[in-house]
């Protein structure tokens, strides 16, 4: 009981504290010039309820709401609202947000209704998280490692960075609390009872946090897994109770997350949309893969990808009608879609997970650039340090680090993986703990070197490698297979058969399609058509051995509509003269204009056509292919050095 009561007093000290400086910070960041976005435009139906007129919105919006949610104010009072103010459920779009929405709503009653008011809200989640990481690391450390792993999350930089923005640092308490839950469950559990009451536990967090961010649906799967496999015992054994324990994590995640969910399947909630987002190539960098001729897309752009899904449901889907971004039929479509990109390219799909699982074990360390795989290195020898312990406790670690590590991979920003350097923070207090442990043994003569430290070489061996071949063997498969059927996708697009694209020239290297004849849509007008959208894809050939080395090729939209100018430039890669034409292959929606080329000059003049019979293709795919890309590997890889 006194170790329970000493872990409370220093949990309740480390909140407090931790509270306060979180509000502080924000308080802070707010008068030296920061500006939070959290997309406080959607917050009406905070303001309605922490007003007393329910989760509704009004129509019309009012000014004086509308000057506060774009943040032309900083407060706003209730009696602002008009007295013949009428509220109702249409165009109530975030239902996906209630608890989120509620929890503001409930810190505005009590605070009153203001931007910059919401610094103690703003210190809870800061507090909940940090003694969250405490209990989290004293599931394997003790009081003062765990101590260190919190006052180390308190001042990292990236989670102050992210702090200020409550829609996404919302999650971090319930990922963390998800996470040591998981951990308990494999580590700590003595009777079927904490099993089952664990079981519940992750459910009913997870279906309230679902209110806060959908994102947490990504850790239903690591429940199921853990509790399949890594539970002591054996994975053949207590099949009844884990039976039980998933059915309990449903009645939980249900009953906390029911509004969410109801909401969810009725209406549509982007579920897919993210990750297919988080697919476009300036996410390559982000993560450090190159490979593959052909690309997913190009811009981080919500329209670019409501385009490409209405595309494709234009194809395949004709049942599905109009596609509204973010609706039932667009979650439908952008899913079917989504499903073609997963079952064509899962060795690119494993590559950017472990991408991902690196950057986010070098968290603690981004700063330090001579330092880059010391997070890594760190997990590796934790892993090894378990195993001396037990090899499926090893393999759970490395489960967890890759599983949370690589999932950022769906979209890979500061904002969808910041929370998980606690990971890298555990660990180091891990190894220290050990580490200093070990050194006291050696200094008191009482480390045994012997018999013991060579069952431990032994186990550490064997843990290594049934982790290598776990890692490797399914990405060496998945790349075969991959390999053959990006390249037979890739062969299809040369084999379909064309039509001229007429084209005609708009100044030194630019050539446009014909206007089209008719009135010319408004913004909003060509927004809305992408519901419908057409896609036509585009085939450029250029000898691009005539053409200047690093020639550039923009297939060009209409930059009158931001929205949707989908303009895309591509640098040619070099080739050998006489070697053959270098082929683009391009999928265009409305608004494309034609295409511009660097090189002016004749020798590097295209030829575009228009590719027919792609009706029978799902993927319509971005593509350069150069002569003899048939001998290069049709897949992503890891760049060691970046």
């Amino acid at each position: 009981m006194g170790a329970r009561r000493a872990d409370a007093i220093i949990a309740v000290v480390i909140f407090t504290l931790s509270a306060i400086w979180g509000s502080a910070f924000y308080s802070r960041y707010l008068r030296t010039g920061g500006h939070p976005f959290f997309y406080q435009t959607y917050f009406e139906p905070a303001v309605m309820v922490a007003c007393g007129k329910g989760f509704l919105v009004a129509h019309p919006q009012p000014p004086a709401v509308r000057a506060f949610l774009f943040q032309e104010t900083d407060r706003f009072s209730c009696d602002e609202l008009p007295q013949d103010l009428k509220v109702g459920t249409q165009g109530l779009y975030q239902r996906p947000w209630r608890y989120l929405m509620t929890t503001v709503a409930i810190a505005w009653k009590v605070l009153g209704i203001s931007w910059s008011g919401l610094a103690p809200l703003f210190g809870l989640f800061f507090g909940a998280t940090t003694v969250l990481v405490y209990g989290l690391a004293r599931l394997v450390v003790g009081r003062i490692a765990a101590s260190a792993s919190a006052a180390a999350l308190v001042v990292s930089a990236i989670q102050l960075a992210n702090l200020p923005h409550l829609r996404d640092y919302s999650k971090a308490p319930f990922t963390v609390a998800l996470v040591m839950i998981l951990v308990a469950l494999v580590l700590r559990p003595r009777r079927a009872r904490d099993v089952l009451l664990l079981s519940l536990g992750y459910g009913l967090v997870m279906g309230v946090g679902y209110g806060f961010r959908s994102d947490l649906l990504v850790d239903i799967p690591p429940f199921l897994i853990s509790v399949a496999l890594f539970l002591p015992g054996g994975v053949f054994r207590n099949l009844r109770l884990k039976t039980a324990a998933v059915g309990l994590f449903a009645a939980g995640f249900t009953a906390a997350g029911w509004p969410i969910i109801t909401s969810v399947v009725s209406g549509g909630g982007c579920q897919w949309h993210v990750f297919l987002l988080g697919l476009m190539s300036p996410f390559n960098d982000a993560l450090g893969v190159t490979g593959g001729s052909y690309g997913w897309g190009h811009l981080y752009k919500d329209e670019y990808v409501w385009a490409t899904v209405s595309g494709y449901a234009n194809r395949f889907r004709h049942d599905l009608g109009y596609i509204e971004y973010c609706s039932h039929e667009y979650d439908i479509a952008s899913w079917e879609y989504l499903r073609h990109i997963l079952l064509g390219f899962p060795a690119d799909m494993m590559t950017r997970a472990y991408a991902s699982a690196l950057q986010v074990l070098g968290l603690p360390f981004q700063r330090m650039a001579w330092l880059t795989y010391a997070g890594p290195l760190l997990a590796a020898v934790f892993v090894l340090a378990v195993s001396s312990a037990s090899v499926r406790l090893a393999l759970f670690a490395v489960f967890v680090m890759l599983y949370f590590g690589g999932h950022p991979a769906i979209q890979f920003i500061p904002r969808h993986y910041f929370p998980f350097e606690f990971i890298t923070l555990v660990v180091i207090a891990f190894l220290a703990e050990r580490g200093a442990r070990l050194g006291i043994a050696a200094a008191r003569g009482a480390w045994d070197t012997g018999a013991s430290g060579a069952a431990f070489v032994n186990r550490a061996a064997i843990c290594a490698a049934m982790v290598a071949v776990i890692l490797l063997t399914p990405l060496a498969l998945l790349r075969w297979y991959q390999n053959g059927r990006t390249t037979k996708l890739l062969e299809t697009y040369l084999a379909l058969p064309t039509s001229p694209m007429p084209l005609a020239s708009a100044g030194p290297g630019q050539f446009r399609t014909p206007a089209e004849p008719g009135r010319v849509p408004s913004s909003v007008e060509a927004v809305a058509a992408l519901g419908l959208a057409k896609t036509r894809f585009v085939e450029a050939q250029l000898d691009a051995a005539g053409c200047a080395r690093g020639t550039t090729v923009t297939f060009r939209y209409d930059p009158k509509y931001p929205p949707t100018d989908f303009s895309r430039t591509v640098t040619l890669k070099p080739t050998i003269e006489g070697a053959g034409p270098t082929r683009l292959f391009e999928p265009v929606y409305a608004g494309f204009q034609g295409i511009d080329v660097s090189d002016a000059s004749p020798a590097c003049a295209p030829r575009v056509s228009v590719v027919n019979g792609t009706d029978r293709l799902p993927l319509l795919l971005s593509a350069q292919l150069p002569p003899g890309w048939e001998s290069q590997a049709q897949y992503q890889r890891i760049k060691l050095s970046r």
